[in-house]
């Protein structure tokens, strides 16, 4: 049998006080709106979102990625920021920025070469990396929502150092996914 499951490349990211106080601010100021919430133990910066894999495919991209790992050395990014993702004009997912880094970027992309190498399809968007603090289910007023993360400043909120990357599957469940890693890769 050849099930397949859900697969994602993240960089986990372990919040520091700065960030968890801003992210219960968040919390508080929205509480009653239809924020679900990202549980601060599975905070992440995606790398790549893969959906459905093989479990063929799973061993072929662990090979790849401890390739990828073994050409970068340990880097640091910067948590600076809020933002949101709109859909059809509504905010739709809320973040934090996450400041690109030369060494990010690479990363991104020497990943995305190792995906669309075993058979994925190229991600057409850009990378736009991000930590996800909640996804937008509904809103009390989507002009009070945007104009407290627009008004905030550009507040450095944590600095990541990365000197690994985890090949997770991503297990849905009703009470919120569950994130069990597959490989760890050490950088240099």
């Amino acid at each position: 049998m050849n099930k397949e499951i859900r697969t994602f490349v993240a960089v986990k990211i372990i919040p520091e006080k700065a960030l968890m106080d801003q992210f219960r601010q968040f919390k508080s100021v929205f509480q009653g709106d239809g924020i679900n919430w990202v549980p601060e133990d599975i905070f992440h910066l995606t790398l790549r979102f893969l959906g459905n894999t093989s479990r063929l495919q799973a061993e072929q991209l662990s090979e790849r990625f401890a390739e990828v790992a073994s050409g970068f050395t340990s880097f640091e990014f910067a948590v600076k920021g809020a933002g949101y993702f709109k859909s059809k004009g509504s905010p739709r997912v809320l973040f934090l920025k996450i400041n690109d880094s030369e060494q990010l970027s690479a990363l991104a992309s020497e990943i995305e070469t190792s995906v669309v190498a075993a058979g994925f399809q190229e991600e057409l968007k850009a990378f736009r990396p991000h930590l996800t603090l909640g996804r937008v289910k509904h809103l009390g007023s989507r002009n009070r929502f945007c104009s407290i993360v627009d008004d905030l400043p550009e507040v450095l909120y944590q600095q990541v150092k990365v000197s690994e990357f985890i090949f997770y599957q991503s297990i849905l469940r009703p009470e919120g996914p569950f994130y069990q890693p597959i490989k760890t890769f050490q950088l240099k």
